[in-house]
């Protein structure tokens, strides 16, 4: 899209549909912040370096945001407002993050105490929580379809159905192979870059050794009556503080989205996925006892071990060869990643390079076949840490 705006020819290739993967299917939230927590952020990068990321990733919000309220954008369905709720007891070391965080990157997160949070919503199990009003929910296949229609009506290809096989150099061009319905076709280009999650493959090469696919979960609860304002009086998202906790948001049709968890190994079956989405309700919300689950689903997100994306040249260190990655934002896509998109459109247009601050981040083997299962127990371990510090 930034690049079509400043008149630059450019082309997308898409497997399968625009959104079909984790943009389009994932649970609707829009927050600053990214996918590692800023104290652990602090302790590796400056004090400057972690401010430009939030600046990237809160410029992100804010084109969303801008995007989502103009014309073609309203089916997106925006909802302002995020709830952060807390399990845990450490009810001061939370207010004091929220300072920190509110003085450090000028962002105004209101604590909220247990009697207030039953304006919002009512469950006993959690124990206070933090309010985004600056963020948001929304339908993101709708906005993905949106931002594509935007994107054809400046001028760029979209081909979807369109498989990216391999790409090769050709007298300081790029020579690209794509395959569509078993035809193979040439795409010539100065640049390349590769702008994909948990769903790529051997295409992207060496980069496919540095993140793993990492699984979510969500369900569609059936549609409800008034039991589910009850319980949830706001009409915005929330999630809780868990290392892989849940996030939900009431649709409309007065259905409930809920999702749960993240597996770098194996799949749930739907009626079992069903089952167990079914419980963590009924364990926040007793009133919603034997919620029937309508449809779930699951989808991969693309984690790096230091739970940050990869943005700019391929290769650190080789701008000159013209191939560019923007990958890997561990389920917080939908504004870092346009955020960043932002700043590679502008390296990639000579109009700045902050997206250097990314090349701060060792590029890091994923462990290759073992990977998943290290990785599964590194989850395996947060989960039990949840679990101590919620008793």
């Amino acid at each position: 899209y930034n690049l079509k705006k400043n008149n630059v020819d450019a082309v997308l290739i898409e497997e399968k549909q625009i959104g079909s993967g984790a943009s389009g299917r994932n649970g609707g939230f829009c927050l600053s912040g990214w996918a590692q927590d800023y104290d652990i952020l602090l302790k590796y990068l400056s004090k400057e370096e972690v401010v430009a990321l939030d600046q990237i990733a809160t410029s992100g919000v804010q084109w969303m945001k801008e995007k989502c309220l103009s014309k073609g954008y309203e089916h997106t369905n925006l909802q302002s407002g995020v709830l952060k709720c807390f399990l845990s007891n450490n009810i001061e070391k939370v207010k004091k993050d929220v300072a920190t965080q509110n003085q450090l990157f000028g962002q105004n997160e209101e604590f909220i105490d247990k009697q207030k949070l039953r304006n919002y919503l009512c469950s006993d199990k959690y124990s206070c929580g933090v309010l985004r009003e600056d963020s948001f929910q929304f339908h993101p296949l709708n906005f993905m379809k949106a931002l594509a229609k935007d994107c054809i009506t400046l001028g760029a290809s979209i081909f979807e159905n369109c498989k990216f096989i391999k790409y090769c150099r050709n007298n300081g061009k790029i020579d690209s192979s794509v395959s569509n319905e078993n035809r193979i076709s040439k795409i010539q280009s100065e640049k390349i870059v590769f702008a994909t999650g948990g769903y790529g493959g051997k295409e992207i090469k060496e980069l496919k050794n540095y993140w793993l696919p990492i699984k979510t979960f969500i369900g569609v609860t059936m549609p409800m009556e008034e039991e589910l304002q009850a319980v949830i009086k706001k009409p915005m998202g929330f999630s809780d503080n868990r290392r892989a906790g849940n996030y939900y948001r009431v649709l409309p049709g007065n259905r409930l989205s809920w999702g749960r968890g993240i597996s770098a190994l194996g799949d749930f079956t739907p009626l079992k996925l069903k089952q167990t989405i079914s419980r963590e309700i009924n364990y926040f919300f007793p009133e919603l006892r034997n919620v029937e689950i309508d449809y779930a689903w699951s989808g991969n997100m693309a984690y790096a071990s230091h739970y940050m994306p990869y943005v700019g040249p391929a290769k650190i260190g080789e701008e000159e060869k013209n191939v560019f990655t923007i990958m890997g934002f561990g389920g917080h896509g939908m504004n870092t990643a346009p955020g960043s998109a932002m700043v590679l459109a502008d390296f990639i247009l000579g109009k700045g390079d902050k997206y250097e601050v990314f090349n701060r981040f060792t590029r890091k083997w994923n462990g290759g076949l073992i990977g998943p299962y290290i990785a599964e127990m590194k989850y395996k371990y947060l989960q039990l840490q949840d679990f101590f510090d919620v008793a």
